[in-house]
């Protein structure tokens, strides 16, 4: 899944394997072997692909459809991550009241990985990564902490969806016409109006193009 992310996202954006492997400063032979999926990057690497396509990791590990997140100012110690990494798993299996053992058969690690997440310092891997963000539920960017956000909902995921296939034009009148909508829909709610009102926005709304772009 990486693999084939990795290759959609460059031919998306037009760019030659020279142009990502001079911006990331790795070898065009070491992202040959991410795209066909011989190799695996590291986490470090991961973060700076998805800086550079302006993506969430989520999105890069195929967990996410969609969706972005800004790295910009995300720096990796790693002996710092590893112990950060190891206390948000300990908060969020508290918060979950996830014991050790349900820990362990969720995300498949034997006694000794599970040990080293819980009571090491380990970086992950990718493979673990994935699993462990399955087993607790929460997003890759999260784990990372890369974004706050725990996870993203089915609707916001259609937004989204919806939104990053705006041109930027079509993409600053949707956020102008949201902030509207927001404001418009709790007076609606508030008036018990809300039905009439979606009746009335989906006449006015651009149904699809860019009709609506100058409205």
């Amino acid at each position: 899944m990486l693999g084939k992310q990795l290759k959609l996202l460059r031919e998306t954006m037009q760019k030659s394997q020279q142009e990502v492997c001079s911006a990331l400063n790795i070898e065009q032979s070491t992202l040959a072997n991410y795209e066909n999926g011989k190799r695996i990057p590291k986490i470090e690497i991961l973060i700076k692909i998805a800086e550079y396509y302006q993506c969430s990791v989520d999105f890069l590990l195929g967990i996410e459809k969609t969706g972005g997140t800004d790295l910009s100012n995300f720096q990796l110690d790693n002996s710092e991550f590893a112990l950060d990494f190891k206390m948000r798993i300990h908060d969020i299996m508290a918060e979950q009241k996830m014991s050790e053992d349900e820990f362990s058969k969720k995300t498949g690690f034997h006694s000794e990985e599970k040990d080293a997440y819980l009571y090491g310092n380990k970086m992950p891997s990718i493979e673990d990564l994935i699993k462990i963000a399955g087993a607790l539920n929460v997003s890759a960017d999260y784990l990372l902490d890369i974004s706050k956000r725990k996870r993203i909902t089915a609707e916001e995921e259609m937004l989204l969806q919806t939104f990053n296939r705006c041109d930027d034009e079509c993409k600053k009148y949707l956020l102008a016409k949201a902030g509207v909508l927001c404001v418009e829909g709790i007076s609606a709610v508030a008036a018990g109006e809300y039905g009439k009102y979606v009746d009335e926005e989906k006449k006015s709304f651009p149904s699809s193009g860019t009709e609506g772009k100058m409205a």
